[in-house]
């Protein structure tokens, strides 16, 4: 995988096969603290402390139809390649929380990449589940959640509409776009 936003996919994926109903996905990049932080937390049937081992392990898997699960260790490896952080651990009350870290400005680190085409992807494939997506950058924060959209289109025009997903795709990227074109400004003075 050579973008992050690729192993966000996968461990979407992984939450909504563990029956979760509620994705929370956070990207945080503080280039002030030299910080990529990415957290993926689901409300699925989770994950015993005992399994966390061994869903690192490549040939580990919990799908019958897989001999290999290479999604989990791929993005540690990732993370720890640049001298990163990853961590697996069970959420308070159910699921399961995945956190990566990265240093933000390390060669090795693997571009953030299609954030926008991932949760394009999560939202065209599953309507039985709420999605929220924060981004933080530095002091600047944005966030989308499926429930409020879905509110704000009514009943009749559904998420995975074609037409809606070229809107969202749109409206991701310039809303990124934005958190870090401000920054930018800011650091050299001219703002507005």
């Amino acid at each position: 995988m050579e973008e992050l936003s690729q192993h966000i996919l996968d461990v979407a994926f992984n939450s909504l096969e563990a029956g979760a109903d509620r994705l929370e996905i956070t990207v945080t990049e503080n280039t002030l603290t030299n910080l990529l932080q990415i957290e993926v937390r689901d409300n699925g049937r989770g994950i015993s402390p005992e399994d966390i081992p061994r869903v690192m392990d490549p040939f580990f898997t919990t799908k019958k139809e897989k001999k290999v699960g290479l999604g989990i260790p791929l993005f540690r490896e990732a993370a720890q390649r640049c001298g990163g952080l990853f961590e697996i651990k069970p959420a308070p009350r159910a699921g399961t929380v995945v956190t990566a870290a990265f240093p933000h400005d390390h060669l090795d680190r693997a571009p953030l990449g299609d954030i926008a085409g991932t949760l394009s992807v999560l939202i065209a494939g599953n309507t039985t589940f709420r999605l929220t997506y924060r981004h933080r950058y530095n002091e600047k924060n944005f966030s989308f959640d499926t429930k409020d959209f879905q509110s704000l289109l009514g009943e009749d025009i559904p998420l995975r509409a074609p037409e809606v997903l070229v809107w969202l795709g749109k409206h991701l990227i310039e809303n990124i776009a934005n958190l870090k074109e401000a920054n930018t400004l800011e650091k050299f003075g001219r703002t507005g």
